[in-house]
């Protein structure tokens, strides 16, 4: 097979990325992705069918990588803390690897309507919740953590992530980083270690 056209396919995923953050999905045209990717009109219906296929496809990449993510994290394993932190700095490093897709996601959930295929963007917080409040409850259970109200604490701690998140997406005056994060979720746990 040509090496061109094997990874036309990845070309094809790299210039809608682009063209829709830069324009939007409503703006963006099959002339102007395929012209970025430097392949033809019929290659991009081989490989995705139409425009809408091309944006679900850069959508389930971020959810796959983001359940990869999450299932390294399966048995989570003690102490619960550390556990807690290493899966929230790897998200930051995700996010930071795959910045061009959290841009897209931020923009499609909190820009404008552009006649996108719909995507559930709540899954992502719904899983990430229910992995936190899993975690808390099994530091509980292991008695590593103060006996706490296992939905406070798992709200507390996704919505410092989520600060730290959003705040390096939308490029605000308080940028927090991996550190300020671990620091500040640091303070968290010290509330509810069992010492």
């Amino acid at each position: 097979m040509d090496i061109k056209q094997d990874n036309a396919r990845q070309r094809l995923l790299d210039a809608a990325l682009k063209i829709f953050m830069t324009k939007g999905y409503a703006a963006a045209s099959v002339s102007e992705i395929v012209q970025a990717a430097g392949v033809t009109k019929p290659m991009l219906y081989y490989y995705f069918k139409n425009k809408e296929r091309i944006y679900t496809e850069l959508m389930m990449l971020s959810f796959r990588e983001f359940d990869a993510m999450l299932a390294r994290y399966s048995e989570p394993k003690s102490p619960i803390k550390d556990t807690l932190m290493n899966m929230f700095n790897e998200l930051m490093v995700l996010q930071d690897e795959r910045m061009d897709y959290v841009r897209l996601i931020y923009a499609m959930v909190y820009g404008p309507a552009q006649g996108a295929p719909a995507v559930d963007f709540e899954v992502f917080h719904t899983r990430m919740a229910a992995k936190i409040a899993e975690m808390v409850q099994a530091g509980i259970e292991r008695g590593e953590f103060e006996p706490v109200d296992v939905a406070d604490f798992s709200t507390l701690l996704i919505s410092v992530l989520f600060f730290c998140m959003d705040s390096r997406v939308i490029d605000c005056a308080v940028s927090m980083s991996a550190e300020d994060m671990s620091r500040i979720i640091g303070k968290v746990f010290s509330k509810i270690l069992i010492k």
